[in-house]
């Protein structure tokens, strides 16, 4: 594989980056702003990306998007980065909901909530884990009973991220207790309104998790997304297009914490120094092979083939290279690093503290390694 651009490729990130540099002349950096700034100006973005049209690069035409493939979505990620763009608010709706109701959706459902999707009408969130199911999802407990043209699901869901912001839930429950554990789930399209939202502080004091509560929320018949007690494999569906929306941004993640290292270096007068050097460059190296193994993971996306195992490598990788990129910045500025006030000492331990996280979310390094020892090493199933 070629991991430089194409012409093509060279086209359009000259013209991606000449639309960003317009967008986002007014928006100022991101670090060092408070949660509710940055979550204002991620909701400005969002709706700044629909009105543009990058919301949905890789959609079907048909559907509103632009038919493009990966890379184009790498290429856009990559650049924004570059220049400090906010978030998008609603990446979990453009990345996994829109994909998932595509693949599994009604006519009805897809007029209804692509549109939405597209021009940032609506916001999603994602109600999987639950306390004692996360890496045993099946085993999930929120119990969903039918009624006249709906059901009522009552349950709790937690470390659900943006819960607070969204308008739409895709969540799953459990409507056969009866059935085996994988096939009595079904999996609904939520309204948030009758959902109990609350905050998950974290250790770097914002609020990006959430815990829900649903006593009796009713969703309607027509809000099932595919057959009743065939979640599960709907499910799947989002999980892969989650593991592919990894592929696509966790080198940009990672390039973006080797850069502000690069940065605190610099500020502190250490850019010269050997050892600050070949600390900074084994990381870069490190967030370089990042890059590489997503690139080919997109490439074989584009290809047809669906995210795999090797999504789990980039995973473990990726985390290690945040998490140890951050704590050498904190090293770097001696005890201003332990500061939560003062110019920039509060932005990297933001970070340090925000990074503790990664080994943790969307899969532990424990669930990664155990993927990784059965469907590569062929090692027997841990009970």
């Amino acid at each position: 594989m070629d991991f430089r651009d194409s012409a093509e490729d060279t086209a359009f990130r000259a013209k991606v980056g000449g639309w960003l540099d317009a967008a986002l002349a007014d928006v100022p950096q991101q670090d060092g702003l408070g949660q509710e700034e940055r979550e204002h100006w991620s909701r400005v973005w969002q709706q700044r990306l629909s009105d543009g049209g990058w919301t949905g690069l890789s959609w079907p035409v048909e559907f509103g998007g632009r038919g493009l493939d990966p890379l184009a979505q790498a290429i856009f990620n990559e650049e924004a980065e570059k220049r400090g763009a906010p978030y998008a608010l609603n990446g979990v709706g453009s990345m996994l909901a829109g994909p998932t109701i595509l693949a599994h959706g009604t006519a009805a459902q897809k007029a209804r909530y692509l549109p939405a999707i597209l021009d940032s009408r609506e916001y999603w969130c994602q109600g999987f884990s639950e306390p004692g199911s996360g890496s045993d999802l099946a085993s999930l407990r929120t119990a969903a009973r039918k009624v006249d043209g709906g059901w009522l699901i009552s349950g709790e869901k937690v470390w659900t991220s943006n819960a607070h912001n969204a308008t739409r839930c895709m969540l799953l429950a459990r409507t056969d207790p009866a059935a085996p554990k994988h096939e009595g789930i079904t999996y609904f399209l939520a309204d948030m309104r009758d959902i109990k939202v609350r905050p998950l502080v974290m250790l770097n004091g914002d609020t990006e998790f959430n815990q829900m509560f649903l006593d009796d929320v009713f969703v309607a018949d027509g809000d099932v997304l595919g057959p009743v007690g065939g979640g599960w494999k709907v499910a799947l569906t989002t999980l892969a297009y989650e593991r592919a929306s990894m592929a696509l941004n966790l080198w940009v993640w990672a390039r973006q914490a080797v850069d502000r290292l690069a940065v605190v270096a610099a500020e502190r007068g250490l850019a010269a120094d050997p050892g600050v050097c070949e600390a900074v460059g084994a990381l870069d190296a490190d967030a370089e092979a990042v890059r590489i193994g997503s690139l080919r993971m997109m490439s074989e996306m584009q290809a047809g083939a669906a995210p795999g195992p090797e999504t789990s490598v980039m995973k473990l990788l990726w985390a290690g290279v945040v998490q140890a990129t951050n704590r050498f910045a904190v090293r770097l500025q001696g005890a201003e690093g332990v500061l939560v006030d003062g110019p920039g000492a509060a932005v990297r331990l933001h970070h340090y503290l925000r990074a503790r996280a990664h080994t943790i979310e969307g899969g532990t390094d424990e669930v990664q390694k155990s993927i990784l020892a059965e469907r590569v090493l062929g090692l027997p199933r841990s009970r």
